[in-house]
């Protein structure tokens, strides 16, 4: 498990990591910055169930400001956390984080990370992406 153990503080990205599905949730809520973003990746990164080649689904469907600019969002896409031929699933629920989350998209994809992206408009089309992609891979 990834979360904060303090009730007090909450951050605005938080993860769990669940080793039998392979997969990483990130879920974003309120106002989310740089600093939360790079600061979630250092958590994960430094977390000992985190697997690179786990797949990442963010919920970002509770998100309601995101202040990133463009050349955060182009250094986010840079990072190469996770492996390549892993899957990330972006879930928003506004306009404006979903056309963050294509940015960071193409982003990602121009920096050939080998990592497949997608942005989805809800929770539920992101989580059955990720769900088919992984049993293709494992048929």
């Amino acid at each position: 498990m990834g979360n904060d153990s303090e009730g007090t503080c909450r951050m605005p990205l938080n993860y769990v990591i669940d080793k039998q599905h392979k997969l990483v949730t990130s879920t974003a809520s309120g106002v989310v910055t740089y600093s939360d973003i790079t600061t979630h990746q250092s958590r994960l990164k430094d977390d000992p169930d985190f697997d690179p080649r786990f797949d990442q689904l963010v919920d970002g469907t509770a998100v309601t400001k995101i202040e990133l600019t463009t050349d955060n969002v182009r250094a986010i896409a840079r990072q190469r956390l996770f492996a390549a031929g892993s899957r990330q699933a972006f879930a928003t629920s506004s306009e404006f984080a979903y056309g963050m989350a294509r940015m960071f998209e193409l982003y990602r994809d121009s920096a050939s990370t080998g990592r497949l992206v997608r942005v989805f408009n809800g929770l539920e089309a992101a989580q059955e992406w990720l769900q088919h992609s992984r049993e293709e891979q494992e048929a």
